[in-house]
């Protein structure tokens, strides 16, 4: 072996190993950048006001820092924030801008989509609502329908003003007659009243069906 290879060899090799180091930290230090989906967090909400459409669930958020960071970061440490406070009944265009995303020091946002959402809002109203029964089917030969009753005639309900409007009147889902030759009652379920709709009573819904003879 050459003697000047191994002259100073334990500064050599800490030079070498310094250097590794030094690489390291540099390379380490690189701003890279990563894409997240963010759920949206929005609210708190006014009092008595509800969204006519869901908001997007997240957002996609661009974020940029030193890559030992970004290589660790969770999506737990990523989050929304101040959401603003500011809404009104009807249409309400949001802003979704950077500072609204929390992230870890060291981290920045460069990017958020969409940068604005549309969140309509309605006012909740309540009021009553008159039920019809659904009949399907005819009763036995011989037999007619004379009447039908429903107990509570009327419901009341809880919803958005804009699509409680539409309501004139209530269905239950269909009650058949077939086979039937004498008069009962049955206990009856709503139709669908919608996702944000629903019924203020607890009483269950009667109706009453009564069968007579066919007079010839």
């Amino acid at each position: 072996m050459r003697p000047w290879l191994t002259q100073n060899l334990g500064w050599k090799l800490s030079s070498v190993v310094l250097a590794f180091l030094l690489w390291a930290v540099v390379v380490g230090d690189q701003k890279v950048e990563v894409t997240m989906n963010v759920p949206l967090q929005v609210g708190p909400l006014p009092k008595n006001l509800v969204p006519l459409q869901e908001p997007p669930e997240s957002v996609e958020v661009r974020l940029r820092g030193p890559k030992t960071l970004i290589t660790t970061l969770t999506p737990r440490e990523v989050g929304m924030e101040n959401f603003p406070g500011n809404l009104v009944e009807g249409e309400n265009l949001v802003a979704i801008r950077p500072e609204m995303i929390r992230v870890p020091r060291g981290i920045e946002v460069v990017g958020v989509a969409p940068r604005r959402i549309r969140l309509p809002l309605d006012a909740i109203a309540a009021w009553e609502v008159e039920v019809s029964p659904r009949i399907e089917g005819v009763p036995l030969k011989g037999y007619i329908l004379k009447r039908v009753t429903v107990t509570p005639p009327r419901v009341r309900l809880s919803g958005p003003r804009s699509e409680m409007s539409r309501l004139a009147r209530l269905y239950t889902l269909p009650i058949s007659l077939e086979g039937h030759s004498t008069s009962f009652s049955t206990r009856a379920m709503l139709e669908p009243l919608g996702r944000q709709i629903r019924a203020l009573d607890e009483q269950p819904i009667v109706v009453a069906v009564e069968i007579g003879t066919q007079k010839s």
